[in-house]
């Protein structure tokens, strides 16, 4: 299965203070961490969105076999990398597409593996990861939803395309998926773990 891997890395970081997606993980950045995952996947092309840390997002990830995509409109949202992402993957007719975060710290590779799976044994055209009442990302989302992605606005991730679907939606247990780096506290408390 032909996967296009959208990586989500253009973010201000405004309420840590630092960028997240170079906060360390086992010595690399996370945003390193998320790209070598993908990059180990083997499953297609990985495009990793940068925009409010730019060069330093690209100087984590120099040696590795992705494209960075610079988003100029970044800081009006998620949507905006999302379409930004989509419109560069979709020609590539994928047979799906992956899209990540960097600040969900758990995301494994056998997780990843586990939605790929689930996207060919159910055939439906939405795999979301389940946390608690969420359903979010990790996301993977078949060709029948390139066009909805390309639609978002504003802030909103595709979870609102998962909100709007039910019936086409898979889940993925991932209960780890509820701690993500938003703050310092989110951070300190990771770090103890």
């Amino acid at each position: 299965m032909t996967i296009g891997t959208i990586i989500l890395a253009a973010g201000q970081s405004s309420r840590l203070g630092e960028p997240k997606q170079l906060l360390e993980q086992n010595g690399q950045p996370l945003v390193r961490h998320m790209a070598q995952l993908a990059v180990d996947l083997n499953a297609g092309p990985i495009v990793v969105v940068v925009g409010a840390h730019a060069e330093a997002v690209s100087d984590a990830l120099h040696d590795l076999k992705v494209r960075k995509l610079p988003n100029p409109d970044w800081q009006s949202g998620m949507a905006s990398s999302i379409r930004a992402g989509v419109a560069l993957l979709a020609p590539t007719q994928p047979e799906a597409i992956l899209i990540l975060l960097t600040d969900q710290p758990y995301v494994s590779r056998a997780l990843v593996e586990q939605l790929i799976e689930t996207a060919r044994s159910t055939h439906k055209p939405i795999v979301a990861s389940q946390y608690g009442d969420t359903l979010g990302v990790p996301i993977l989302f078949r060709p029948a939803y390139y066009e909805a992605l390309q639609q978002l606005t504003g802030d909103t991730g595709a979870r609102l395309l998962v909100q709007q679907n039910p019936d086409d939606v898979a889940a993925v247990p991932f209960e780890e998926g509820s701690i993500d780096l938003d703050t310092p506290e989110d951070v300190a408390r990771w770090r103890e773990q």
